[in-house]
């Protein structure tokens, strides 16, 4: 009979049949450990049988019936066992149902069909794609297994995540039922207790008013609110059972047990799937080690600016294209070279950025090398490191100093060569400037706009992996090498005559006024027609242009699009729409329809605050055009190079679906696809990959990072002013985000950036809502709680133990949590 099992026939070969839950518990259970008696449905069962009700004589509903009075009838628990369930990338905490205390024939096969159809739930499908588990051969089977009365329960990691020394359990308890646990409903007692003594380290006992019985929930008598769940001799007998399992298991484990009639029971025990304290140690030594490596003796200041805006958290794929495209061969180093510049051979396969804890940092030394040239320019580390905030907005000085005896000895004879050198580097630079717009506009975009038209008609299904692999380097080629090189020179052209003009009102208006000012002459400025993206989110959100007009000139943006792995709005509407959800008044204006009037007015006020001779307003003018030129065309500029970098990520998508990868074609390089499509299996290589990232992002980063103090990396920010609530921590790791402040679990609110989720509690219902969360702060909850498991899988910190945190902040307020100390801080209202 293979479409159901006991536990006693269940062998290690039988993931496939009974699912991540049911394989634990059999395989616990034929070694003498002390599990409920139980029976699985299996997968096979799920495959032949869904979406048909087995009561009124179902030929599979009666032998369930059958092995359901074989355990002796009564309660008994029935739990959701995806067969991707509970490994050592993903445990699906939650995810699919479980029903607690069903008792009857009828009750039990209703309860059955309903975890065979939570498979499908939006809340599953959404933790799936977070997790890159691919739905293919994916399939349920079912746990039935004796109800335990527990009189407490809750979970016991065999080494507490949060230890870096790897000394401690960590024990969680509440009253009755471990739902009340998982659930998030009561911040439950914590203990920390020593992994070869079981004697306990620390304890924490909070308030439990509710508990979960085989009946529902009830309220906890008084005398019992506020008194530990274990005593120490219990405590000691747990840490010796979780030895136990550790022992058979060779490896730290997640157990859920309960206490009844004397003794413990397991009731699950799945791999610890989020890094602990002493794996995230290791990859910040890791970070730090490569950081020393590579900075220079004289000192290197690291800022994260200006790309780490557009690309804050690159995966691997998105990594290694991004750091091609902004080298010296590059699109970006090209485009240096063509505006006069000689970017140094050091840099031909390097960028200005390194990735320090996942996260783009500009190496402000290695920067210079791209267009210093032979002068000795510098970033003085002593003037930064007295005011970091100069790393934002760096201006390097020349440091004469810096030439040696040889260069005063050959000036005299060098001297007309650099003299003429740099005549006609101005030039060239001079004419481009006056030039280059009109040529871009009515050469580059329009041959690299057919060409782009052309790879999206191109059938990539008819393609054999070989030919996907030339396209992928063709279009990589044609759109971060070939055609940046221009579509960079309106960003650096619009700088340099953003320099000129303040030069020139500096002197009129005063150095506290230019900023002001430039950005006065700037507001308004829009890109061409064809790419002006504001005016047509306008439109469609006023419903004045249709989506799919919409999607045809602008389908291949999207919401944090420089990173590759992010869906494009022609592949996700949905998107989209939540973008444009604020209608417009009809015939309302588009942002900027006025803004010649606006611009000639600030224009006037400018002339007449600055007093300005008509000479010198004559020297003003064609500077303030280019830079307004300049600066709406860089916008064009990014349009269609964002054209040719959707169909980069279409070329890797197809590579993915083709393999299967479940996501993990972007833990990946390019230099790896080959091994791909000759049939190596690179699936640990990507789960290495995605756990690493995962890690290295809950690492602390601060925002300038110098190389005398690399051990800043991981070191807990203090915000002078700022306050700061104390809780439990959950999942280790630091974030700085907007909250998204809900007591409902409402999808409909969920915004097109990351934010920091704060609510009371989450089920499984939350999980949408965890897929763009940068963090989680809950009111109440426990490292068992639904929110805390599933935090940690994602690699979101998250703190509990807050009371009436939801009416005490507020969506907008910028927050930073820090779910290793348990801290949540507000930074700003």
């Amino acid at each position: 009979m293979t479409e159901l099992r006991t536990f006693d026939q269940i062998t290690a070969s039988d993931a496939d049949a009974v699912g991540g839950k049911g394989l634990s518990l059999g395989l616990m259970a034929s070694a003498g450990l002390p599990v409920p008696p139980g029976f699985c449905v299996t997968s096979e069962a799920y495959r032949r049988w869904r979406g048909q009700s087995l009561t009124d004589g179902h030929e599979l509903g009666q032998r369930i019936a059958d092995a359901y009075r074989v355990l002796g009838g009564g309660p008994v628990a029935v739990r959701s066992s995806a067969t991707a369930e509970d490994g050592s990338a993903a445990s699906f905490a939650g995810q699919q149902e479980t029903y607690l205390g069903v008792q009857g024939d009828m009750e039990v096969c209703a309860a059955v069909c309903r975890c065979w159809a939570s498979l499908q739930t939006e809340r599953a499908v959404a933790y799936r794609k977070r997790q890159g588990v691919s739905d293919d051969g994916l399939a349920m089977a079912v746990v039935v297994q004796r109800l335990v009365p527990a009189e407490a329960a809750g979970v016991l990691f065999t080494r507490d995540p949060l230890d870096a020394e790897g000394r401690r359990m960590l024990v969680e308890a509440s009253w009755g039922l471990g739902e009340s646990v998982v659930s998030g409903r009561v911040t439950p007692d914590r203990f920390h207790i020593d992994r070869d003594t079981g004697a306990v380290l620390e304890r924490h006992i909070h308030p439990k008013t509710i508990q979960t019985t085989a009946e529902g929930q009830q309220t906890v008598p008084p005398e019992k609110q506020n008194q530990p769940c274990l005593d120490d001799a219990q405590l000691a007998l747990l840490a010796e059972l979780g030895r136990q399992v550790e022992a058979f298991y060779g490896d730290a484990r997640d157990v859920e047990w309960a206490w009844a009639d004397g003794r413990f029971w397991l009731l699950q025990a799945r791999p610890i799937t989020a890094a602990g304290a002493d794996e995230r140690e290791q990859v910040r030594r890791e970070e730090i080690a490569a950081l020393t490596a590579k900075a220079d003796a004289n000192g290197t200041v690291w800022a994260r600016f200006n790309l780490a805006e557009s690309l804050p958290e690159p995966t691997p794929m998105t990594w290694a294209i991004t750091r091609r495209f902004m080298s010296g061969r590059g699109g970006y180093g090209l485009m240096y070279r063509d505006l006069g510049f000689k970017p140094d051979a050091s840099v031909d396969d390097d960028c200005s950025y390194d990735l320090i804890a996942g996260r783009p940092y500009c190496n402000l030394n290695r920067d210079l090398r791209f267009y210093a040239g032979w002068l000795p320019y510098e970033h003085s580390f002593a003037r930064i490191k007295k005011d970091p905030q100069k790393a934002f907005y760096p201006m390097p000085r020349l440091n004469v100093a810096r030439f040696g005896p040889r260069f005063w000895l050959t000036l005299p004879f060098r001297l007309p060569f650099l003299v003429a050198e740099s005549v006609a580097s101005g030039l060239k630079l001079s004419r481009t400037m006056r030039d280059f717009a009109d040529r871009f506009r009515k050469e580059v975009l329009p041959a690299f706009a057919a060409e782009a038209a052309k790879g999206e008609a191109e059938d990539l299904a008819s393609l054999d992996p070989p030919a996907l692999l030339e396209r992928l380097e063709q279009w990589t080629r044609r759109t971060l090498v070939d055609f940046a090189r221009d579509s960079l020179k309106p960003t650096a052209l619009a700088a340099i005559a953003m320099r000129a003009v303040e030069d020139k009102l500096r002197p009129h208006l005063g150095a506290g006024r230019v900023a002001a000012a430039v950005g006065a002459l700037t507001t308004g400025v829009r890109p061409d027609p064809e790419a002006d993206l504001p005016s047509a989110m306008n439109e469609l959100a006023a419903g004045r242009l249709e989506r799919v007009v919409f999607l045809q000139h602008f389908g291949w943006r999207g919401n944090r699009e420089m990173e590759l792995a992010e869906p494009r709005w022609s592949e996700d509407p949905a998107a989209l729409d939540q973008m444009a959800t604020t209608k417009g008044e009809p015939g309302a204006s588009a942002p900027g329809d006025n803004r010649e009037q606006a611009a000639a007015a600030e224009w006037q006020a400018l002339i007449v605050e600055g007093k300005f001779a008509p000479e010198d307003l004559q020297a003003l003018r064609p500077d303030v055009l280019s830079m307004q030129n300049y600066v709406g065309l860089r916008e064009t500029a990014k349009h269609y190079l964002m054209r040719g970098y959707a169909l980069i990520r279409r070329i890797l998508v197809e590579l993915d679906r083709r393999y299967r990868l479940g996501g993990g074609v972007f833990y990946l390089t390019p230099e790896e696809l080959p091994q791909l499509i000759e049939g190596k299996d690179l699936a640990d290589l990507i789960a290495k990959r995605r756990r690493r990232r995962t890690t290295a992002l809950s690492l602390e980063a601060p925002p300038v990072l110098f190389s005398d103090d690399l051990e800043a990396i991981g070191r807990p920010v203090v915000i002078a002013g700022a306050e700061e609530m104390k809780g439990a921590p959950l999942s280790a790791g630091v974030a700085e985000g907007p909250a998204l402040v809900l007591d409902q679990p409402r999808t409909d609110a969920i915004p097109a950036d990351p934010y920091i989720l704060v609510c009371p509690s989450t089920d499984p219902a939350w999980v949408p809502l965890f897929v763009r969360a940068k963090g989680l702060v809950m009111e109440t909850g426990g490292v068992l709680s639904h929110g805390a498991i599933v935090a940690r899988e994602f690699g979101l910190p998250a703190v509990a133990g807050l009371p009436d945190v939801v009416r005490r902040l507020r969506s907008g307020q910028r927050l930073r949590i820090d779910g290793g100390r348990g801290t949540v801080t507000v930074l700003a209202e």
